[in-house]
């Protein structure tokens, strides 16, 4: 009895282990935007993989263009940038939030309300491609809860 409960341990306990998700993405929102303005989104990317992984494109039906952007405190003052990628390291998570690093949804295509919700497609630098379905929330500025 004693092998057959280790055999079913080792078993069930490989089957998870191989068949987990290595990138998880979690906490989505975008922020409803004032009118005619792009829209800021944010989200949670885990790496549960042994590698690195890079956060290469977002696309989305709802913006002719999504961009990743970090914040930066430069000359006193914080400014905004697009980067081509933003890595998630082996084993961590990186956080896109209000005052940070964030998705922007450039040239919306209508207008985005508290209460609706949008696909984004977010393409890793290994094929990796995860649609998550995002709802559209009005909060403060920097109000991530």
């Amino acid at each position: 009895m004693k092998i057959v409960s280790a055999l079913l341990f080792f078993v069930v306990g490989c089957g998870q282990e191989h068949t987990g998700d290595p990138i998880v993405v979690r906490d989505a929102w975008i922020r409803e935007p004032p009118p005619r303005s792009p829209a800021a989104g944010y989200l949670v990317i885990e790496n549960r993989g042994g590698e690195s992984v890079a956060l290469v494109a977002v696309a989305t039906e709802a913006a002719e263009r999504a961009e990743i952007h970090v914040m930066e405190h430069k000359d006193d003052r914080m400014t905004m940038r697009r980067v081509a990628k933003l890595q998630v390291p082996a084993g961590a998570e990186v956080a896109l939030k209000p005052g940070g690093t964030h998705l922007m949804l450039m040239e919306l295509r209508q207008p985005l309300r508290d209460g609706d919700e949008v696909e984004l497609v977010l393409r890793f630098g290994d094929g990796t491609e995860r649609r998550v379905q995002v709802p559209v929330q009005k909060k403060g500025l920097y109000e991530s809860d």
